[in-house]
């Protein structure tokens, strides 16, 4: 995708030294954005010494080491907020699929129009999760699955590579790609690597209706338990 392209220029860029106004000026991506992307990476003393000689201000070096430290210690909290989070999550039950299932039913899965039972996404984990959810919980095979892709039609040439693509990522044959849909809107961004773009996926279980409507029922279900939950009640969350 361009933002990967243009994040790994930014990164390659700091790593030989650059500063992050050069590196803003060379990416044209906002400062805040280019100081994300690089939070990670620490400047060694030559490099530091060399911005600092380079903006005539000897004196930068101390601020600048204290910015990476800076910087350093905040990725360190970063870091170490997501193991915490790995850790509330612990080892998952089927119970806890299954809801998640229907949480992601109810955010992202077909709700409207004809009945039909699936989602759209361009995410690759959503598409898998949503797919093992409806083998594990509802015993759907991949077998009574159909798939589309959609994406512009300027990419139109790329189609037997981006339907092998989400084959590979979903593990189900071509065989059971419909015709791909090609969107006729103009594409207003400039992106640097069109290669590295996949549009997006529809899944769809065949004869899916009354699947949908049992999946609507647990939502319904889950909604009305969330709402009697009382909000003042103490946290059993991790």
């Amino acid at each position: 995708m361009a933002h990967t392209a243009l994040r790994d220029r930014a990164r390659a860029l700091r790593h030989k030294g650059r500063s992050i106004n050069d590196i803003t000026l060379i990416t044209r991506a906002p400062k805040s954005t280019v100081s994300y992307w690089c939070r990670d990476i620490t400047l060694t003393d030559t490099q530091m010494g060399a911005l600092a000689l380079k903006s005539r201000a000897r004196g930068r070096i101390g601020m600048l080491r204290a910015a990476e430290k800076k910087r350093a210690s905040r990725q360190a909290a970063v870091e170490q907020q997501k193991r915490r989070g790995g850790k509330d999550v612990g080892a998952i039950s089927s119970r806890d699929l299954f809801v998640l299932g229907l949480a992601l039913y109810w955010g992202e899965g077909y709700k409207s129009g004809n009945e039909e039972c699936g989602l759209t996404n361009s995410d690759p984990y959503i598409l898998r999760s949503f797919i093992i959810w409806l083998q594990r919980c509802y015993g759907v095979t991949r077998a009574n699955l159909t798939l589309r892709v959609s994406i512009n039609h300027i990419h139109r040439r790329r189609i037997a590579v981006v339907e092998r693509y989400w084959s590979n990522v979903t593990k189900v044959p071509l065989s059971q790609f419909t015709k791909p849909s090609l969107v006729l809107t103009r594409v207003r961004k400039t992106y640097a690597n069109t290669a590295d773009h996949y549009g997006t996926l529809r899944i769809k279980v065949r004869r899916g209706t009354a699947l949908r409507r049992r999946i609507m029922g647990s939502i319904e279900e889950l909604k009305r338990q969330i709402h009697a939950t009382n909000l003042n009640s103490r946290n059993t969350c991790p």
